[in-house]
């Protein structure tokens, strides 16, 4: 059964990776810059465990990126750029606690 839940949850948070990443690329091209089209190489892991683990630690990198996001954009005074990266920040933290769950099930 756990294999079920993990799926579950993978395959929701993969989703909404794929929206922040588009927002991101949609603001990004609004303020007149130019998305990356080059994703970072994809970890695969040997266990569930192992890749649990790693998108703990994701989810951590990309919460400190997008604190420092918010803070330089606060700072320019791009109030919209700030609430964007705020709405994703939470949602990030919220996909942290659940890799967290996760591995303490398993």
């Amino acid at each position: 059964m756990k294999g079920f839940v993990v799926h579950d949850e993978l395959k929701s948070i993969g989703i909404a990776e794929m929206k922040h990443a588009e927002t991101i690329a949609e603001r990004l091209f609004y303020l007149g810059g130019i998305p990356t089209t080059k994703p970072s190489p994809i970890f695969v892991g040997n266990t569930l465990k192992e890749m649990v683990q790693r998108n703990i630690q994701d989810e951590a990198n990309a919460i400190n990126l997008y604190k420092q996001i918010i803070e330089a954009a606060l700072k320019e005074g791009d109030v919209t750029t700030s609430f964007l990266f705020k709405q994703i920040l939470q949602q990030e933290e919220d996909h942290h606690d659940t890799f967290t769950t996760l591995l303490e099930d398993l």
